[in-house]
Formats: structure tokens, sequence, C-alpha cells
């Protein structure tokens, strides 16, 4: 049985599998409230738990602090719904590379309860057109280093409406930075269900055509309350630092979500040539 949703947009939960199909699900350790929002708990609930002035983003020659990414978060929120017209449900597309803009703009619009489209920016507009198609996205933010292939996806896209560029370097210089710049730090997030899906990862397709995994908002956070909690046992002195894109849900988890549910910090590099990691870890 699911619980309420704040999806004004029923895409994803119309489009889930059917409930014969679904394993048993033993979430006794892991309870959350009927309302949950992801982005939320890694954001501004770190703040009031204490952790606003923690390093929580280090790349791109800058570090940015728990407090500055929420405000940041909330600012891009604002832009979104008021500018973009963003509601619970759509889906959003990004595609970048692994930066603190690209985790800002995730956080985002799971803060306004929207379903994220994380991509790889080795993603050719075709292969970015299956995809948008799929998943029936009409709105795409991304790096504007990289808007060539998701411009021509939206030429032959039926669904993609507006691709909105966004700086990737943290100067700021894109639409998406300036238009968020004059917004309020304070956002009233989406009411999400903790079973609203919140991401859709998308498999590469080496059977066919490429397939949606839908991942809930308490998805996000039990692999970090049990396997980063657990095994990894983080704490807020740790730094993360690791190859695996964003774009994957593998590195989402371990380059976002397992350092900023506990206060810790993650170095994000654009460029993790072996050389660079090892320069990394060893300062």
């Amino acid at each position: 049985m699911l619980g309420p949703s704040a999806h004004t947009d029923t895409f994803t939960r119309d489009n889930l599998p059917s409930a014969d199909l679904w394993p048993d699900l033993i979430l006794d350790r892991f309870q959350y409230p009927d309302r949950l929002n992801a982005s939320v708990e890694l954001t501004d609930a770190m703040v009031e738990k204490g952790f606003g002035d923690n390093t929580a983003l280090i790349g791109n020659g800058r570090r940015r602090t728990y407090k500055e990414l929420t405000d940041w978060t909330n600012r891009l929120a604002h832009a979104l719904v008021e500018d973009y017209g963003v509601v619970p449900g759509n889906r959003v597309l990004i595609r970048s590379a692994n930066n603190p803009a690209m985790v800002a703009c995730w956080l985002a619009a799971t803060k306004v309860g929207a379903v994220v489209v994380n991509t790889m920016p080795m993603l050719r507009a075709s292969e970015l057109t299956k995809i948008v198609d799929k998943a029936e996205i009409k709105l795409a933010l991304c790096d504007t280093r990289m808007m060539d292939e998701v411009v021509l996806c939206a030429k032959s896209s039926e669904f993609l409406e507006k691709v909105i560029g966004f700086d990737g370097t943290a100067n700021h210089d894109a639409e998406l930075d300036r238009i968020a710049l004059n917004k309020s730090v304070k956002f009233k997030p989406a009411a999400t269900g903790q079973d609203d899906v919140a991401l859709l990862g998308f498999t590469s397709g080496t059977t066919g055509e490429p397939k949606a995994t839908m991942h809930f908002h308490r998805d996000l956070l039990i692999i970090a309350d049990g396997y980063a909690a657990e095994v990894l046992e983080v704490t807020p002195a740790d730094v993360f630092v690791g190859s695996p894109p964003l774009a994957f849900t593998f590195g989402l988890g371990g380059l976002a979500i397992f350092p900023l549910r506990f206060g810790a910090a993650a170095t994000l590099l654009e460029d993790a040539t072996p050389p660079n990691m090892i320069d990394i870890i060893q300062t």
C-alpha cells in the first residue's frame, strides 16, 4: 500500500510496476514519516542539526558549507517553481559532469518535488532523446559547456520543451544562476511522500532500450542509513572523493548522499584521472 503523495503530475506513480511484481520490502529498521523530502534531509535539516558551518562540497576551486549549499538550493528551487513552472512529479533532466552545481540542481529539483533524471555527459542527442521521450521530460537543466547535444535532443524529442543552462564552473554566469541569485534563501519544500518517486535512474541499454529504475525518497536515505552508517561508519570528519559519475546511482550515493547525510564533505572532480585522485587523496 502506497502512502500519501504530493505529486500533482502523477506520471511516475501511474507507471510503477504492478504490485505482484514487487519484492517483499522488509523495512522494519528504517522508519520514516509519511511525508519525507530527501533533499530537505540533506540540506535544511543538516543546518538545523548544527552542521551549517561544516564543509559540504569541494569542487572547482571552492568550498561550500552546508548553510551555503542550503541557501543555494533554496534559491534554485524558487527559480524552478516561479520561473519555469515545475510542479511536483514533473521529470527534470540534468546534464553535467561531477561538480557542486550539478549536486545543487539535483537537490533543488528534488526539493520542489520533481523527479530527477541525471544523465551522463557522454550521451549524445539520439541517446538522450530515448530517455527524454520514455520519461516524458519537458525541462532539462544543463551545464552550459555541454548544451549542444541536449539542444539537438530538444529538436527531435516530442516532449522536451525547455533547456536551461547553469554554470558548472561555480561562477554563477548562466541563465538559471542569474535568476536564482535574486531569490529568497527560504523555501517551502514539497511535502513529498516517502514513497513518492524522487529519481529515475536509466540503465545503459545494453540489452536494448534504456530502462528506468524508480527510486523513492526513502530509498535515497536508506542507502545512507544502512550501508554508509553501518559499514562505512561515516562521520562528519570524513571527506569523500571518487571517480563514478553522479549520473550513476552509485556515484550519486557515494559522492553526494552518503557524505551529506552525516555532515561530511564531498570532493567532486570533473576530471577524475588517477593522478588527480592521488593528489586529492594525499592532500
